[in-house]
């Protein structure tokens, strides 16, 4: 019996070796809509299509076309918290999207925000947050899912006025906090992928933005695509 077991266990591992890894790796998995990494991602997106809606036009008034003609990519962080009054750290979820060659809209990005400072207000705990990606160099490093703010990769505060944002700037910012609207001066703050909102969204191990999007999602994915600039550079 023993023997027998060796052998079974023998072939079994040789089939492991001889078995394509990328057929293992691109598996699909199911979604489960109970996870909790699930349930973070639709939260996310929900929240964000308000977000969005709110900042981009609401009762201050609306982000300059000149803003709108220039951005590539735009990225929404509902309810980024600052960790530290005095040192500024916070931590937020989002979603980004990017511009196809097509001229449409992409598939959500699930992202994580980090570290820096976003300049808010003393005594200030948390704030929403737009990002609208203008330049190339931004654009390419967010859809990698390694962007740091600072540097080359610049970021303005935004207004709500017609002024020009600088044209060194890679993003424009804006924020709101407990319904006061105010421009984002961002410095140091990370951006990278979620990649577990991803694949708990997306039901893929690879989960792409190209990946097709559950049927039963597609709904609230194009109430925020809807939502989004029609005319973007």
């Amino acid at each position: 019996m023993k023997t027998s077991r060796h052998l079974h266990t023998t072939i079994f591992s040789l089939a492991l070796l001889t078995t394509p890894i990328a057929s293992v790796v691109a598996e699909d998995t199911q979604i489960d809509r109970n996870s909790r990494a699930f349930k973070e991602a639709d939260y996310t997106l929900t929240k964000s299509t308000d977000v969005y809606r709110e900042i981009s036009e609401g009762k201050q008034g609306k982000v300059p076309q000149s803003v709108l003609d220039k951005t590539r990519c735009v990225a929404i962080f509902p309810d980024t918290v600052t960790v530290s009054a005095g040192l500024g750290g916070i931590h937020g979820d989002g979603v980004g999207f990017c511009k196809s060659s097509a001229g449409t809209w992409e598939n959500p990005m699930f992202l994580n925000l980090t570290g820096g400072s976003i300049g808010l207000q003393a005594g200030v705990k948390s704030a929403d947050m737009v990002l609208y990606i203008t330049g190339d160099k931004a654009e390419q490093a967010l859809k990698r899912g390694s962007f740091k703010v600072g540097g080359e990769l610049s970021a303005v505060a935004g207004s709500f006025d017609k002024t020009v944002p600088s044209p060194q700037a890679e993003v424009v910012a804006y924020s709101r906090s407990k319904g006061l609207f105010m421009g984002a001066s961002l410095d140091g703050v990370n951006i990278g992928r979620d990649e577990s909102d991803e694949r708990a969204f997306y039901g893929s191990r690879d989960a792409a933005r190209t990946a097709k999007i559950p049927q039963d999602l597609e709904s609230k994915v194009k109430r925020l695509q809807d939502e989004l600039p029609a005319h973007v550079g």
